[in-house]
């Protein structure tokens, strides 16, 4: 009878698959962190912004309000609950100077306000069209980020 023959191990094939195994839990960690942390990644035509999202009555009533300070590439994105021309923001309680853009429903950006500054407080500022998000950045951020009217942004 004939002797089977041993089955060789290939190291390379186990550091493989062990980096796999690896990665693999990075990236479900990161996914469990972002979801904790109630944070999505925007992509605009030049480059990305990492956003907190507001996506209840309370979220959205305070909004970026009391913050000192706002990394360059986070801002809040504003989940309404219905497109409207009525979706507006003010700087009330507002420390920062900050962008302001609206998009409709296919995340398409149909008004943006730039430079806001928080001596506007009372003025209202509205989307030109009905919008069903808003985003709030630093300001000059829109434009670095090419965000314009008829821009796409992804989330």
């Amino acid at each position: 009878m004939a002797e089977a023959k041993k089955k060789q191990k290939n190291p390379l094939g186990l550091w493989i698959g062990g980096a796999m195994i690896v990665f693999g839990l990075f990236a479900v960690g990161s996914g469990i962190s972002s979801l904790l942390d109630n944070k999505t990644r925007l992509l605009t035509p030049k480059g990305y912004i990492s956003v907190e999202v507001a996506d209840e009555p309370e979220e959205r009533a305070k909004g970026l309000s009391d913050r000192e300070y706002l990394d360059k590439n986070e801002g809040m994105l504003f989940v309404f609950d219905q497109t409207s021309t009525e979706n507006c923001f003010w700087m009330k309680d507002t420390l920062i100077p900050l962008d302001m853009i609206w998009l409709d429903e296919n995340k398409i950006v149909v008004t943006v306000e730039q430079n806001i500054t928080p001596d506007t407080f009372p003025t209202s500022f509205c989307p030109e069209q009905p919008a069903a998000f808003g985003l709030e950045i630093n300001a000059g951020r829109a434009q670095e980020l090419d965000i314009s009217p008829g821009s796409e942004l992804r989330f």
